[in-house]
């Protein structure tokens, strides 16, 4: 289109050649305004984003645009607060060109700053790869492709791969996160029959489990956006397993490609390898998007459904938004950064670290993280801070994770219980758990039905555990009584725990005050290193190890273990044995008096009768499952019930012939003048 300057001259637009913007320059829309700023952008070798853009008062339109550099400005506090662990992109650069409206609705070039500051161009062969420039993932071919793709299964990384391989442009790129906002985007107008599908699922399950908790989040059209679920076991197990949680969010679970977030508990079993404990299901969400209010919804309803019962500790990845809703919705609950995340984001940075500071940095490094006490830690941080002269300023994500080292720094953590867990993702793949159940092509009503199978599953495996634990007996290697008191105790799991890397162990006493005792417990080996274990002989007989494997794993460590043979004790103190790594936990005894609880439980008798409601229905479930396989077992159990059914049902009889006799009395007495 050929249009006129401010000077009268006329100035073609065509996007062909694009020369350098002019002031004065017209536009059909700002649209165009953009397509031929950017196609400017990419000649000369930079990319550009959409920045401010001021309305009209009257009218509410679009009466000024503002096309910036893509390096323009700085990344905000509250964004710097929200993904603390991203690289800097936006370095202040303060090229732009801005447009805007006329009389005629023609849209005219007013500002213009062509030179670039404080970074330098791309290269030709990689220009293309600025986000503006990226275009053909929005092309109808390309959308058509991924839906199609989609429809046979395949998750978005390899979509990508396929498209990137046979029909993507020279220099440019479909990223898996452009098929997820594209997949995501095209499930708005197909997810209503699926959530009429699930709610009717739903209202069946409440007809079978009156415990059956779900919850549904719709947007202001009613669309479904999230969904929530939790049934009468996993709320029952919530009540023996509350003192730590592990949530997590995944993908590919389901056609929609809804992220998945699973609430997981840590039982009394051991799954894998490194004496990681099983997770134990205790709900789950289909998630619209991970933004901080989806996460408040989801977190309330969780609440709710847990009547209240915060955890006392929950593991999660850094995500800010994630974090905001946990502080908001869990203000009592102890966080903590998940370790394999934390090490992932530690390989990605310290190179740079390292580069920068000298080879010694490393080890400096190493020292912080792993100091044994806070005192310590930061100690080692001052002195880091002045050997290297960091500054703070330009080492945003030194002073990130230092700024949040209470959640992950393992000296800060010390003092919390997490059975064993420390990571989100390594700890048991939940991902793995649902394999053969669900994939990427799963209908959300279908993935509800595979849901309750791989539970079952779980269970089952869980049931066989407890069978072995109940029905075998650990060799012992040392024949002390603490041994034979542990192997009558404890899991077979949780056994093998307690002794792993037990051995002949030196203990050396340091120094005695009254009843307290210091000793210093190591290797007759390697006597240089080992913890310091402080004894109350008191009647209490109280260790703390400097270890604090018992504080965050409920296990005694072996340097309390050894120190208490050489004592002469000859059984674990009850206050050492954690209930929940019993093998009765789940079979027996099981009220509220041997429920660990969360934070910030009321003591009011109706939730008391709850918690005793589901600790019995507990109870009932295991005692069915243990008796399921056995047709003898299964008729002792049905006598059971049937002597106890019997028995109540004559207890009312007999108060409803008292209430007969004495009704009649009692109203003749009434009427006496």
């Amino acid at each position: 289109m050929g249009e006129s300057s401010a000077s009268g001259i006329e100035i073609s637009a065509s996007t062909e050649n694009a020369p350098k913007p002019l002031l004065g320059m017209k536009f059909n829309t700002y649209e165009e305004a953009y397509n031929y700023y950017n196609h400017y952008a990419l000649l000369m070798d930079f990319g550009i984003r959409k920045s401010t853009v001021n309305y009209s008062r009257k009218t509410r339109e679009v009466v000024d645009r503002k096309f910036v550099c893509d390096k323009e400005g700085y990344r905000s506090n509250r964004d710097k607060m929200e993904m603390p662990f991203r690289r800097e992109t936006r370095v202040g650069c303060k090229a732009m060109m801005r447009v805007k409206i006329l009389e005629d609705k023609s849209w005219e070039v007013t500002g213009f700053v062509e030179e670039h500051t404080n970074h330098v161009l791309s290269s030709p062969d990689k220009a293309k790869m600025h986000r503006s420039h990226q275009q053909f993932h929005k092309s109808q071919s390309c959308k058509k492709l991924i839906e199609s793709l989609q429809e046979e299964g395949m998750p978005p990384s390899t979509i990508s791969r396929v498209i990137n391989a046979t029909t993507g442009r020279e220099g440019e790129l479909v990223t898996p996160q452009q098929c997820i906002d594209h997949i995501r985007y095209q499930r708005v107008n197909n997810i209503g029959h699926e959530c009429i599908s699930i709610i009717k699922h739903f209202q069946s399950m409440t007809a079978n489990d009156p415990e059956f908790y779900f919850a549904i989040e719709v947007d202001s059209s009613g669309q479904m956006r999230s969904v929530f679920w939790a049934d009468g076991r996993s709320r029952a197990s919530y009540l023996q397993f509350s003192d730590v949680v592990v949530f997590d969010v995944t993908y590919r679970t389901n056609k929609f490609s809804l992220p998945f977030a699973p609430f997981t508990g840590v039982n009394h079993h051991r799954h894998g390898v490194n004496h990681h404990r099983q997770s134990t299901l205790l709900g789950c969400a289909l998630l619209a998007d991970e933004q901080e209010d989806t996460f408040v919804w989801l977190f309330e309803e969780w609440l709710k459904c847990m009547h209240g019962v915060e955890p006392g500790a929950i593991i999660t990845d850094q995500d800010r938004a994630m974090c905001n809703a946990i502080h908001s919705v869990f203000p009592m609950t102890r966080h903590r950064y998940c370790f394999w995340h934390m090490q992932k984001h530690i390989i990605d940075h310290l190179p740079t670290l390292v580069s920068r500071y000298g080879e010694q940095f490393q080890r400096y490094w190493g020292l912080w993280c792993n100091s044994s006490s806070i005192e310590q830690c930061e100690g080692y941080w001052l002195e880091m801070k002045e050997k290297f002269d960091i500054n703070e300023e330009e080492d945003g994500w030194l002073q990130t994770v230092y700024k949040y080292r209470e959640h992950w720094v393992s000296c800060y953590l010390k003092d919390t219980f997490f059975a064993g867990m420390r990571s989100s993702q390594r700890s048991e793949s939940i991902n793995a758990f649902f394999d053969g159940y669900v994939n990427s092509q799963t209908q959300l009503h279908k993935f509800v039905l595979q849901y309750e199978k791989a539970l079952t599953h779980r269970r089952l495996s869980e049931a066989h555990e407890d069978f072995k634990s109940l029905n075998t007996k650990p060799i012992m290697l040392l024949g002390h009584p603490i041994e034979v008191q542990a192997g009558e105790m404890y899991t077979r799991t949780m056994f093998d725990v307690l002794f792993k890397g037990f051995g002949t162990e030196f203990c050396e006493e340091l120094r005695k005050d009254g009843d307290i005792v210091e000793y210093k417990i190591c290797k007759f080996a390697d006597r240089s290193k080992g913890e310091l274990v402080t004894y109350d002989q008191s009647s209490k007989i109280q260790f703390i190890c400097t270890c604090a494997l018992f504080e965050t794993n409920g296990v005694v460590c072996r340097h309390i273990l050894s120190l208490m043979m050489a004592s002469q004790i000859s059984s674990l103190p009850d206050h050492y044995i954690l209930h929940r790594w019993t093998i009765h936990a789940r079979h027996h005894n099981i009220g509220v008096g041997n429920i660990v609880f969360g934070r910030n439980i009321t003591s009011c008798e109706e939730k008391i009768n709850l918690l005793k409601s589901w600790a019995l229905r507990a109870k009932f479930n295991n005692a069915l499952e243990l008796a399921f396989d056995s047709e003898e077992r299964m008729q002792k159990l049905d006598n059971v019930l049937t002597k106890f059914i019997e028995a109540f049902e004559e207890e009312v009889r007999e108060t409803e012939d008292i209430h007969q006799i004495s009704a009649p009395i009692s109203h003749t007495i009434e009427h006496i003048p």
